[in-house]
């Protein structure tokens, strides 16, 4: 049976309900082909087996206008933008970069994840976040921690442990484990969810609507449609109701990125032909 994890309620605070741990990232109707084309990754590991999501690193090697292969990985180690000591440790950093956001091949993802990180600098650390989620598995098993601790509450570590833990019994050492939540933490607190750097208390984020038009994509692809885009995981990983999530939208709807019909109690959601016509990205009206 798929989990469900309940929308936020009328205060803004979560209602905490999650039938099991596997939140349901991917509708039962998802292609796996389509969702292999576009980006996602569903099965394995990921970067976050030994690094972060690597927001510094980011924010240094796509400071300036390169988005093609080539021009990423002269702009990480032959001109050294990511500030690293030597060839060896500039070359691994960017090897991890490539495997989580998708730099050498760029399927249709990268694509739109270059495009609005150039367009939406505030919302950096959400795309940053949301290409992650969809790209390491190992990442998105730890987002219940996250996503079920109230604001103001601390979550530490040993949390981040057991829900790795249970989703691969056997699989990892203690102390791999320990490695791999550490990790995750702390991408959730790059990405603005937890706040300090020893003890992590949980942290409502605000999306901005290009990142918001960036979830509703991801659960389209994902297979969620209509009013299920609103109250998927993708909304809930930005700490959106599904009012606020539709809200959001309407603005994006504002910039070019997303279309919102509504008739009566029909919702209609579209972001692929908005955001393929807006960004230059053509081929994404097709995912």
């Amino acid at each position: 049976m798929p989990a469900r994890l309940t929308n936020l309620d009328a205060s803004g605070d979560a209602n905490k309900s999650i039938e099991d741990s596997n939140v349901a990232w991917f509708s039962t109707s998802a292609d796996p082909a389509r969702l292999l084309k576009f980006g996602f990754r569903t099965l394995g590991g990921g970067a976050h087996q030994s690094k972060t999501m690597m927001l510094k690193e980011l924010d240094a090697i796509l400071a300036t206008s390169n988005t093609t292969a080539d021009e990423l990985k002269y702009a990480a180690i032959d001109e050294n933008l990511m500030d690293k000591s030597t060839a060896n440790t500039r070359r691994l950093t960017f090897r991890h970069l490539c495997s989580l956001y998708g730099f050498i091949d760029q399927p249709q993802l990268t694509k739109v994840f270059l495009k609005l990180w150039h367009h939406d600098q505030e919302g950096h650390r959400l795309l940053a976040l949301l290409v992650s989620l969809a790209r390491d598995p190992i990442l998105r098993e730890t987002a219940t921690v996250v996503l079920t601790g109230s604001v103001g509450q601390s979550l530490q570590r040993p949390l981040f442990e057991a829900a790795l833990t249970s989703a691969h019994p056997n699989r990892f050492s203690e102390k791999t484990i320990r490695s791999v939540a550490q990790n995750c933490a702390s991408t959730w607190t790059q990405s603005g969810h937890l706040q300090g750097s020893v003890r992590k208390v949980r942290h409502r984020v605000s999306p901005t609507p290009a990142v918001v038009a960036m979830a509703a994509l991801l659960a389209t692809v994902a297979g969620f449609g209509g009013p299920s885009i609103l109250s998927s995981i993708w909304m809930h990983v930005l700490d959106l109701s599904a009012d606020q999530a539709l809200d959001q939208l309407r603005r994006a709807e504002a910039i070019g990125l997303a279309r919102v019909r509504s008739a009566g109690e029909v919702t209609e959601i579209s972001v692929r032909q908005p955001m393929a016509t807006t960004l230059g990205e053509r081929d994404i009206e097709h995912v």
